[in-house]
């Protein structure tokens, strides 16, 4: 099992980490587990090439999830983890030759809800 650390600069953000976990298989055909071990954070497969898909998506959780709503966990980054709860915190994607098997405009995104913060991803490769 190998990782990945990230460094959020921003509350909620989605960062794109698909080279960080292609960079960590071997050139052989399989499955790839991504684990998010955060309660305040989540993962993803959704379009890279328009930014706007990215504001989208974390415009729709913050309707979903707002600040201002009456939680009563009371730490203050509730809404990190209901928005957590929606994205979940694991992928399982298919390897070949050491790449991901992705759509034309797919990437895989961390999701923080709870930042700016240190965070690790797990990348587990199983051959097959």
């Amino acid at each position: 099992m190998e990782s990945i650390t990230i460094k959020s600069r921003k509350k909620v953000e989605l960062i794109d980490i698909t080279k960080e976990i292609e960079n960590l298989l071997p050139p052989k055909d399989g499955i790839c587990v991504v684990y998010v071990p955060h309660t305040t954070a989540g993962i993803i497969v959704n379009e890279g090439a328009d930014p706007a898909v990215k504001e989208d998506i974390l415009d729709i959780f913050d309707k979903m999830a707002p600040e201002n709503f009456s939680y009563k966990h009371m730490e203050g980054n509730s809404p990190g983890h209901v928005k957590s709860s929606l994205t979940g915190p694991s992928l399982i994607l298919i390897v070949e030759k050491g790449r991901l098997v992705l759509g034309t405009w797919q990437k895989v995104f961390f999701a923080e809800y709870d930042g700016p913060r240190t965070r690790k991803v797990y990348v587990k490769f199983i051959e097959g």
